[in-house]
This record gives C-alpha cells, structure tokens and sequence, in this order.
C-alpha cells in the first residue's frame, strides 16, 4: 500500500533522513520519469505530487481505438505548471483550481493527456504562451501560495480533491487515514490510524515514530487561511493542523528615580 503524506501548512511532518536529503522540492513533486506516467493514467496518489515535472520528451499521439481515462487539471498560467483536479462536489473545478492557487491566475484544462488537453473555449494547453515553461525555470513570483513556486495554498481537508482512500494526515490529534466520503459526498472522513483496516501492523509501527511538530503561530502576512481562499466553498469542518502561539512579552516599564 502506498503512503502518502499530504501536506498541510503550519504543520510540517518529520521525514526520514533519505527524504529529507533528496530536499523538500523532490518530495513535493517528484522526478520527471514517473509524473510523465501520471499524467497519462490520472494518478490515484495526486497529493504526493501536485505539479510534476513531467519528462520533456512528447507524448505519443494517441489512437482513436485507446480511449484513455478524461483528466481535469489545474494550470497555472504564469509558469505552465499542472496537476490533476477530481471532482468531489462543493463547487466547480475552475473554484477548486483558483481555492489551491489563489496567488497566481489559473485555468482548467480536460483531455486525455495534459498535451491534449483544452480549455472551455476550446484553446489547447500546449498553445499557450507558458505551456510547460516551469521545465526552464521558477520564478520567484509565480507562486500559488505566495511564498515559494513549490507549494500549494492551504485548504480545508474537506475540499481537497487529491486525497484517497487509505492516504495519510497528519493533524492536531494525530495521524488519521483518508476512509472516502459520506454519504451525501460532502463530507470528508477521516479514521485514526490505530483504527484504519488497511494499514498493516508494521506500518502502523512505522507510523507510531513519526513526529509531528507544531509550527509557531507568527506565519507571514500573506498567508491564506482555508476561510480566505474557499469563500463559499465552506464545509464541514475538518482535523485541522495545530498551531502554537508564540508567547509574547511585555517590555518592562521604567522606573522612577529617587
């Protein structure tokens, strides 16, 4: 089974020293070779690699007779960087693109394949003017986040669409595993990991070394909360991160002299 950590801001998760190594944008998005497979078969794990960077090499046209699986992707504009959108009701795909990426213009594409794929007004992706710019080069200020080209915005647990079953967060109250939906398909549910039927023993064992450190409340002033950037896409709530205010001090007062 696979693991997938999904990332959440103000709580970053310990990783193993090989992760950490390979630096936090490989572990993000991951190596060119297997996303260009991602993007053709719309990966079950898309959290563990929003963007990807996809091998540069094109993709084989394909035949009438293959069909292929239909993909909506996330496009933002300012550098061409993608990743596959999964509809999970509470608002539409071009609301969901612009709730992870709300510091940057974006754009929804359909197709097969992100170098079929078009828009709803029929322009192709591969047309446009930063179609895959991202491979040459990051720019500081294309971001979704507002901070770094790397990342995605926060949003509430209940509205991300990457997450399936059996994926891993880590929250406020502990690790709990991504179990699907309710029954209306509004609701996202969660399951502690002690309790979760798919993960075997030694996985939970690894689980149970794994240390969550809070984050100090003090994060920039760009930061987008999950109320700023879903606006009427509000759910129920969510296990949310934990955050540890910063205690504060007050300056001592003069005394006066005799």
């Amino acid at each position: 089974m696979t693991l997938v950590l999904t990332l959440m801001l103000a709580m970053p998760v310990a990783l193993a020293p090989r992760a950490a190594s390979a630096g936090i944008f490989d572990f993000l998005f991951g190596s060119d070779k297997p996303e260009r497979k991602a993007s053709q078969q719309a990966p079950s794990n898309a959290s563990a690699d929003p963007f990807g960077l996809f091998n540069p090499d094109p993709a084989p046209a394909p035949s009438a007779s293959s069909g292929g699986r239909f993909t909506t992707y996330c496009v933002r504009s300012c550098d061409g960087r993608y990743f596959p959108l999964t509809s999970r009701g509470g608002g539409t795909p071009a609301q969901m693109c612009q709730s992870f990426c709300p510091a940057s213009q974006t754009k929804v594409f359909s197709g097969n394949s992100i170098d079929y794929a078009v828009g709803n007004m029929g322009e192709r992706y591969v047309d446009t003017p930063n179609a895959f710019a991202y491979r040459k080069a990051l720019k500081a200020d294309c971001t979704c986040n507002g901070r770094d080209p790397a990342g995605l915005a926060p949003v509430d647990l209940s509205l991300d669409t990457t997450l399936r079953p059996g994926d891993i967060i880590a929250t406020s109250d502990g690790l709990v595993a991504y179990s699907g939906n309710s029954a209306n398909g509004q609701t996202a549910q969660f399951t502690p990991v002690n309790n979760y039927p798919g993960l075997t023993l030694a996985l939970r064992a690894r689980l149970g070394e794994m240390k969550v450190a809070p984050v100090a409340a003090e994060l920039p002033e760009d930061t987008y909360s999950s109320q700023d950037i879903t606006g009427s896409l509000a759910q129920p709530e969510a296990p949310q991160a934990a955050v540890v205010a910063s205690p504060k001090t007050a300056a001592p007062k003069p005394r006066a002299r005799m």
